[in-house]
C-alpha cells in the first residue's frame, strides 16, 4: 500500500475511557465521548464528522467563487447532526456574492456534490440552505 495522503490515528488511554486522543495527519484533536447528560465538552466523533463535511463545503464554494472570479468573499458553512432514524445533518452555507440564478443553481449542484457529501448521502440525510446575498 502506498503511503496515504489522509489518515488519522486514536489512541484510548487507560482510565475512564472518556477521552480518544486522535491525530489526523498530524494534528492532535481530543475527542470526548458526551457525559450522561449529552452535552459534548469539546469534539466529539459526530462533532469531527460534522467538521468533515462543514470544511469541504466550504472549500468547494471557494472554488466555485474563484472560477466564477467572484470578489473574496467570507464562506460560512455551519453543520449540525441530529441523531434519528435516519440521522440528518442540517447544513447552512452562507456568504455574500452578486450571483444571478443560474449562479445560484449551478452552486446548489456544487454543494451538493462536494465529495464528503458524496461520501455522506448513502448513511444519512443532509438538509442544505443556502443563504446568498449581494455584498
Amino acid at each position: 500500500m502506498d503511503t496515504p495522503t489522509v489518515w488519522a490515528r486514536a489512541h484510548l488511554a487507560d482510565g475512564d475511557g472518556r477521552v480518544v486522543h486522535v491525530d489526523v495527519n498530524g494534528l492532535a484533536v481530543p475527542c470526548t465521548v458526551p457525559a450522561d447528560d449529552g452535552v459534548p465538552e469539546g469534539a466529539t466523533s459526530y462533532g469531527l464528522l460534522a467538521a468533515s463535511l462543514s470544511s469541504c463545503t466550504a472549500m468547494s464554494v471557494r472554488t466555485f467563487l474563484q472560477r466564477w472570479e467572484c470578489a473574496g468573499s467570507p464562506v460560512e458553512v455551519d453543520v449540525a447532526f441530529e441523531s434519528g432514524s435516519p440521522p440528518v445533518m442540517h447544513r447552512r452555507v452562507r456568504l455574500a456574492a452578486d450571483l444571478d440564478e443560474d449562479a445560484r443553481r449551478q452552486l446548489a449542484a456544487v454543494v451538493d456534490s462536494t465529495p464528503v457529501t458524496i461520501l455522506l448521502r448513502d448513511a444519512l440525510v443532509i438538509v442544505t440552505q443556502l443563504d446568498v446575498r449581494a455584498p
